[in-house]
């Protein structure tokens, strides 16, 4: 049922269950509410992030994202002065941030979502960023920072880089939410022929990482996509780093695949970074982990 008396203007500040149902069923039942939205990106680019091709699709799991955040969150997401969505693709959960009434930034690898992000999300403000660390981003710039669907590609070396970064540009006293393949989605791989055919992995692989996720090890699967470049395969690419395809898609040694992670590797390894304040489990979609943390005070570098 429609709301009454709502001003929809309001964006992201309207209430949680307003704004939730305007996204996810107001706009499909009246296209005159669609003003009040952030704009859609185009099918491919909504397919290369998501698999998914219907504005309808792409918008509610875009409402899942934001509702599951703003459920762990120890304070409402409008609050917070600067949030960074790490890894936002072409806005499929940024797009839920429009009338943010503070600062929002965005960070992905591929030009073709940052150009579509800065042409069309004016709330936003996305950046080019890379495979491996420096993110564009000054030390202690973000109170809040998301990270959907990035930590559950990364291999180990990319993990430690990345929480290495993640702690240099959060602000004291941040609030970050990262999601991951913990048990649930290795159950689910498991069990359930439609999760196996997503995710698309060799059993040898496949195997590996189960026993490395039942030992409390990081289990990584190498997959052959278009982001695995390998150094022997890609030599002179690999002296040119921060170098892209007019295609938007990094050309740097890299290893893209599919992680699953225990929660209490999380909890023991993480703990060098950030302290873990929440994990959630199945969180999103019944899948994905979220865990909740923030930062110490001191933290290594990266090796």
């Amino acid at each position: 049922m429609q709301p009454v008396n709502v001003a929809y203007q309001q964006g992201c500040q309207m209430p949680l269950e307003e704004w939730v149902w305007l996204n996810r069923c107001g706009i499909f039942e009246d296209p005159e509410l669609r003003r009040y939205v952030a704009a859609f990106p185009p099918r491919d680019l909504m397919q290369n992030v998501s698999g998914l091709t219907s504005e309808q699709d792409f918008a509610s799991h875009g409402v899942d994202l934001f509702v599951a955040i703003s459920k762990v969150s120890p304070k409402p997401l409008t609050e917070y002065r600067h949030i960074l969505d790490f890894g936002c693709g072409c806005g499929r959960l940024a797009r839920m941030f429009k009338g943010h009434p503070h600062m929002v930034s965005g960070c992905d690898i591929d030009r073709r979502h940052v150009d579509f992000i800065n042409g069309n999300l004016d709330f936003i403000c996305a950046s080019l960023s890379h495979v491996h660390p420096p993110l564009p981003y000054e030390d202690n710039m973000f109170d809040g920072l998301i990270s959907v669907s990035v930590f559950t590609h990364l291999n180990e070396g990319s993990q430690v880089e990345f929480l290495s970064e993640l702690h240099r540009i959060s602000a004291p006293g941040a609030y970050l939410f990262v999601t991951v393949h913990g048990e649930r989605a290795l159950q689910r791989a498991h069990a359930e022929e439609r999760i196996w055919e997503m995710i698309s992995v060799d059993q040898l692989g496949f195997d590996r990482a189960l026993r490395a996720f039942g030992e409390g090890k990081h289990g990584f699967i190498l997959q052959h996509g278009h982001l695995t470049r390998t150094p022997s395969k890609d030599s002179w690419l690999s002296r040119a780093k921060r170098t892209l395809f007019g295609s938007g898609k990094s050309v740097e040694p890299f290893e893209y695949g599919i992680t699953f992670i225990p929660e209490s590797y999380i909890r023991s390894h993480w703990a060098r970074w950030f302290e873990i304040t929440a994990y959630l489990h199945g969180a999103i979609h019944d899948f994905q982990d979220i865990v909740v943390m923030t930062p110490v005070k001191s933290a290594p570098f990266a090796l």
